[in-house]
């Protein structure tokens, strides 16, 4: 087996290529990395290591880039279960179809 064993791996899902690859970058200076793409879908792969905080100190390092970006959250795979992890401060309470819509504030857009 290779060093980069599918067990020992996080994927974080970016949907922007241009996002994504400055993600590897980020990790790819203390750890390996690699980018895999699929048309609508980008996944940042990494190796964790041995060391017992290894996995605290990665998804800290997510976490940072995730504000940095404005991104708010990306999903990753970890241990074959899909987890969010959020960072900055996204008003979750907005709906973004408010400020285009003709309802008044007693109002609520209805589902089709």
């Amino acid at each position: 087996m290779s060093d980069f064993e599918l067990f020992d791996q996080v994927h974080f899902e970016v949907t922007d290529f241009a996002t994504a690859v400055r993600l590897t970058r980020r990790l790819g200076h203390e750890r390996m990395v690699a980018l895999l793409q699929d048309q609508d879908l980008n996944v940042v792969t990494t190796e964790l290591r041995s060391g017992p905080t290894d996995l605290a100190v990665l998804l800290r390092q997510v976490e940072a880039w995730i504000e940095e970006e404005s991104l708010c959250a990306v999903r990753y795979l970890l241990d074959d279960r899909i987890y969010v992890l959020e960072a900055g401060g996204a008003d979750w309470t907005s709906h973004p179809w408010a400020e285009h819509s003709e309802t008044t504030p007693d109002e609520s857009p209805q589902a089709a």
